[in-house]
């Protein structure tokens, strides 16, 4: 695995985020049905909104992007990384150094407490207990959440979930970070903050791509895509 480009964990700096010919074909009985076509794309430093009907493809490049999801054709380059010649196990060993992830469903650990969840990538990473404790608290506070450290999961509205997703998102300051309708169940003042915090690693030299539906939140971004029947095209 080549990653002599991308940022190591904790170090501001660009990275470069491409896509050649990328495709995702579904079969669907007897037919295939093409979820993205081919699309070869550089996404820039900054904060790209990728913006589209249900069901367009959004979600379906957003899992190409992490490496979730396998292409049918072309390839996804992180740096001078391929992710389709790395293993599973190694996919996840450079989401993990490289990626942060916010989820529309927050995907927190049920029996861990907020404090807990976003220490988790921090854990995974060997980062000392003490040094963990602190940089997931003061993201906790950052998002408005300090209160609410040792609550599980259960004990958090949608929102409250929402915006601990996104403290255990960025706690490993990554490179790329990749959210899927981020402000989709937060209140307007709390969305702001939310994407504030979106926006700041992004105006810091990485890359921030963004799912979502509200025009208000897609006017925020440096750069906007549209996607239609899995066919992406940049505004303007």
């Amino acid at each position: 695995m080549n990653s002599a480009d991308m940022t190591a964990p904790g170090i501001t700096g660009p990275t470069i985020l491409r896509t050649e010919g990328l495709t995702r074909v579904y079969p669907s009985g007897e037919e295939q049905v093409t979820a993205l076509r081919p699309l070869t794309h550089i996404f820039p430093v900054g904060l790209t909104a990728v913006v589209g009907p249900s069901g367009s493809g959004k979600s379906t490049l957003l899992n190409l992007l992490a490496g979730f999801d396998t292409p049918s054709g072309g390839r996804v380059l992180a740096g001078d990384t391929d992710l389709s010649h790395l293993s599973e196990a190694q996919r996840a060993d450079f989401r993990l150094a490289h990626y942060g992830f916010v989820f529309q469903n927050h995907n927190l650990v049920s029996i861990l407490t907020a404090q807990e969840n976003v220490e988790f990538p921090l854990t995974l990473a060997g980062v000392s207990p003490r040094e963990r404790r602190n940089r997931a608290y003061a993201l906790l506070a950052e998002v408005g959440l300090e209160r609410r450290a040792g609550h599980l999961p259960h004990q958090l509205s949608g929102g409250e979930a929402q915006r601990v997703a996104l403290a255990r998102a960025l706690v490993n300051n990554p490179s790329i970070v990749l959210a899927d309708e981020p402000t989709g169940n937060l209140d307007s003042h709390t969305g702001e903050r939310v994407l504030d915090l979106l926006t700041a690693p992004a105006a810091q030299g990485r890359t921030t791509i963004l799912i979502t539906h509200d025009r208000d939140v897609a006017a925020r971004a440096n750069h906007v895509l549209h996607v239609r029947d899995g066919l992406v095209s940049a505004e303007g």
